[in-house]
């Protein structure tokens, strides 16, 4: 069992490295290292394509600073999110 965990072990980077190599061969030489050759390069359609998107809420749980539990927390007398609500905005 000892030898299997250590073979095991051994095997797993290398496996792991092995499965990262690239599918397709690089061209070389078709850009040189100056502004012209850089602007004569096309964007894929795909990555005109591709979204990026940050999930972002600015509500009035923001204002007090009190991280993503504050719209909860409100409700909870005794709680110093409570408080901070009731003194602020009065009572939820």
């Amino acid at each position: 069992m000892k030898n299997y965990l250590k073979i095991s072990l051994l095997l797993t980077p290398f496996l792991f490295l092995f499965s990262c190599t690239p599918k397709e061969k690089m061209e070389t030489g078709r850009f040189e290292p100056t502004w012209e050759s850089l602007s004569q390069y096309e964007v894929p359609q795909w990555f005109r394509d591709a979204k990026f998107g940050i999930w972002a809420h600015w509500g009035p749980q923001c204002q007090p600073e009190a991280g993503d539990w504050y719209a909860r927390n409100m409700y909870y007398q005794g709680h110093w999110q409570y408080r901070y609500h009731v003194e602020h905005y009065g009572h939820p």
